[in-house]
């Protein structure tokens, strides 16, 4: 194969569900360059909603190669195979335990056809937490397979130091690419108005604040709730939209209500249509606890409308939000800091309004998936020896 030809790349996952990783492997799929690489997905388990979405835009697809959770001790020769047979030249894991090491063993058993020498397959491996609820960001079986791992790819500065200094993991194998995302154009949704009055917010209510996250305990949702209890004495007639579902939802529910915020904090569930909901939104909040967070895409798309951010400052936070600028950071656990920042904004229109046209020019600047696309096929040449 001539090198000037596309290089096929395969994306190994268990299933793309709705998350932010998934998410950023979606766009920068959907991005790359198709003169330079050919993009071909792998999933052990069903595509999912997102490697659905994929496959309806004319992206190969070739599911349920796992033979069951956990994969099959022979699923590593059945992924080679299937390598050779597509004449794969770099394999592209997320940060998913069995993917990683299902492809990494499956790679060690195939030649790559591009590579100069025909090496074995390199394996890049993206990683999208800063640690994780109750356990590392490359466990165990990952860390078993990290050598065969061509190069680690982080999406935040805070998140290779963290790599680096609490997991161990050797600096010189790291590449930051931060994520991006393709702007939102609020020309193509509804107005503040009209999205307000789908979800049933009446004109004479506001101002809106919301939250995307899964109800989960480390997105601390119990923080947001009783910052929102305190900003309904500023503004009694404030709406506040959870955004996502989780196995906190009754829980949650059950606290809003005797926070006497009955009324005012509407659970609106898992989404699909989470770009015609942001509208609606005065500002994005996130509670989040340390450590969970790196490079959230929800508060990118936000921002991308000109909706400031009101979050704590966790992860790679301060990479994306700007204190003062594009909106404001508190520290995390802290309820009160959390409300009073809101307030600042909310009562300030001439500041949330600035705060919201500098939050959508740093997005159109700084974090678009087409730099995350130019900066991957850098790495991914690099690693292929083109």
């Amino acid at each position: 194969m001539s090198a000037k030809q596309p290089v096929p790349v395969g994306f190994l996952v268990s299933t793309l569900v709705i998350g932010g990783a998934e998410r950023q492997l979606q766009h920068l799929i959907l991005h790359l360059d198709r003169a330079r690489f050919l993009p071909r997905l792998y999933t052990l388990r069903g595509p999912g909603p997102i490697g659905e979405e994929l496959r309806a835009a004319g992206i190969p697809c070739v599911p349920d190669l796992g033979g069951g959770k956990p994969p099959a001790p022979w699923v590593p020769l059945r992924l080679a195979a299937r390598l050779r047979t597509d004449g794969i030249g770099l394999l592209y894991c997320l940060d998913h335990t069995n993917a990683v090491v299902v492809g990494t063993l499956a790679a060690r058993l195939t030649r790559a056809p591009v590579a100069a020498g025909k090496k074995r397959i390199p394996v890049l491996m993206a990683v999208h937490t800063t640690g994780q609820w109750g356990r590392a960001s490359i466990p165990r079986p990952m860390r078993l397979v990290l050598r065969y791992v061509t190069r680690l790819l982080a999406i935040a500065e805070a998140q290779r130091r963290y790599l680096i200094e609490s997991e161990g993991i050797a600096a010189e194998k790291i590449t930051v690419i931060r994520n991006g995302i393709p702007p939102l154009d609020p020309r193509e949704l509804p107005s503040k108005a009209e999205a307000r009055s789908a979800l049933g917010i009446a004109p004479e209510e506001g101002p809106v604040a919301g939250i995307l996250a899964m109800l989960r305990p480390e997105k601390a949702h119990e923080n947001f709730l009783a910052a929102a209890r305190t900003v309904t004495e500023r503004f009694p007639r404030a709406v506040f939209l959870i955004v996502g579902d989780g196995v906190r939802r009754a829980e949650l529910e059950a606290l809003a209500a005797h926070l006497g915020l009955a009324g005012r904090a509407r659970f609106l569930g898992a989404r699909h249509d989470v770009p015609r909901v942001l509208p609606a939104f005065d500002l994005s909040v996130l509670a989040s606890h340390p450590r969970v967070e790196t490079l959230p895409l929800s508060q990118m798309e936000a921002m991308s409308l000109g909706i400031p951010v009101v979050a704590t400052r966790v992860g790679a936070l301060d990479e994306l939000v700007t204190e003062g600028v594009e909106g404001r950071l508190v520290p995390p656990g802290d309820p009160a800091a959390l409300a009073q920042a809101m307030i600042e904004l909310l009562g300030d229109p001439e500041r949330l309004a600035a705060a919201g046209a500098a939050a959508r020019a740093r997005i159109r600047r700084e974090f678009t998936a087409e730099r995350v696309a130019r900066e991957t096929e850098a790495v991914m040449a690099a690693a292929a020896g083109l």
